[in-house]
């Protein structure tokens, strides 16, 4: 147990000086950005141009950060159904596929049915559809 606390606290501490040195960075391209507008422009408006150039970056990188996380739940979401569909067919699978077989009328019969019912019925149609969309 020691190791694993051990193992959490050198992780902590490395999430932590990478956190200390990218803002100390990040403080750095500001004092940079800050030093070049102030070449061409008076202090406070080199101050402002400077935080509004920060103020640019950190919504790009939010913005960017969200398009990989939507992209990232869509993977998983594919995943997701992919090994549903492969359990249930595992698990159902040779269950309908005997049943269909010994029961021929009756499973063709029933495929009728829930054919004429997806059919007849415009919600059961769109409630299908927001499912297998999903």
């Amino acid at each position: 147990m020691s190791g694993l606390l051990f193992r959490a606290i050198i992780i902590v501490a490395v999430i932590l000086a990478c956190a200390i040195g990218l803002t100390a960075a990040f403080a750095l391209c500001v004092a940079a950005d800050y030093f070049a507008f102030a070449t061409f422009l008076s202090p406070p408006l080199a101050a402002l141009a400077a935080a509004g150039t920060a103020l640019l970056f950190c919504a790009l990188a939010v913005f960017f950060g969200q398009l990989a996380l939507s992209r990232m739940r869509a993977r998983a979401r594919k995943t997701l159904f992919f090994r549903i569909g492969q359990t249930l067919g595992e698990t159902f699978g040779t269950d309908i596929l005997d049943l269909a077989d010994r029961y021929p009328t009756r499973s063709i019969a029933a495929a009728l049915f829930a054919g004429f019912a997806l059919g007849f019925s415009p919600k059961l149609r769109s409630a299908l559809r927001d499912f297998l969309r999903r």
